[in-house]
């Protein structure tokens, strides 16, 4: 069984990484094999859109004309039992190397094919060998767990295309709010709280016991994975497909006549 977890940090000893690698410890503890890989480490080229790997539609992974480390890491991605994204929070959000890695990610895991609410518009993952289990650990800075719900849009992000995309079943996530050294008292304890921010002894233990858990999830035979059918669910499609009849769900432009 093996424990892949994708590091989205650009401070590789910093906190985010303390977090990932106890929960690699704790999923170790039950037997797994685990493995980090830094993003920050890894060159990977920004997307083109050039749609090559769209067209493919046979291919487990299509080929890609750009040329870096993107199929090693995607091999990583297919061979893994279970999946751990590791990010810090920026402007309420995961970072740019785990933005950009799911951007040359998305249709060189789907496949456009099916359907979809009625229509040719389908999309399912090609990694379908197996289902993944999947977790996320977020490090917001200095921001306060009480607050997470104004500064956590990349928990939902990842829970909502994660799944679909790697054939997988959402297992469990942290935020790891900021624990300070000392309660800030003046502006320039404010304007310096990232330098009164440790990790409690808590959070390494929740981070661990994720990692347990991503570890038993993948290995219990009992996951369920993510498709556009049990994301909609059967009403909705009917719902769907009923007022499709009446009002068509893409505008069209008039005919143009010579």
């Amino acid at each position: 069984m093996k424990i892949l977890a994708l590091n989205a940090t650009y401070r590789p000893a910093q906190t985010t990484t303390q977090l990932a690698r106890k929960a690699l410890e704790g999923a170790a503890s039950v037997g797994a094999e685990t493995e980090m890989v830094l993003l920050r480490e890894r060159r990977i080229e920004y997307c083109t859109n050039c749609l090559a790997c769209y067209r493919d539609l046979e291919s487990e992974i299509p080929a890609c004309p750009l040329k870096d480390e993107m199929d090693d890491l995607l091999a990583k991605v297919r061979d893994a039992d279970g999946i751990l994204f590791a990010s810090p929070v920026h402007n309420g959000f995961v970072t740019g190397l785990l933005t950009v890695f799911f951007e040359r990610l998305a249709w060189r895991v789907m496949r456009p094919s099916g359907t979809f609410l009625g229509m040719a518009m389908g999309m399912r993952s090609r990694l379908a060998s197996k289902t993944r289990a999947l977790a996320a650990i977020l490090n917001p800075g200095g921001m306060p767990q009480r607050l997470r719900r104004f500064c956590d849009d990349g928990t939902p992000w990842l829970k909502s295309n994660a799944p679909l995309m790697l054939h997988g079943q959402w297992v469990g996530d942290m935020y790891a709010g900021a624990v300070l050294t000392r309660v800030p008292q003046t502006e320039a304890d404010w304007n310096g709280i990232y330098g009164l921010r440790r990790l409690a002894p808590e959070q390494l233990d929740e981070a661990f016991r994720l990692g347990v858990r991503l570890a038993e999830a993948a290995g219990s035979g009992m996951l369920r994975p993510v498709t556009l059918d049990t994301m909609t669910g059967p009403i909705s499609k009917v719902v769907f497909g009923f007022i499709s009849r009446f009002r068509r769900p893409y505008p069209t432009l008039p005919v143009s006549r010579p």
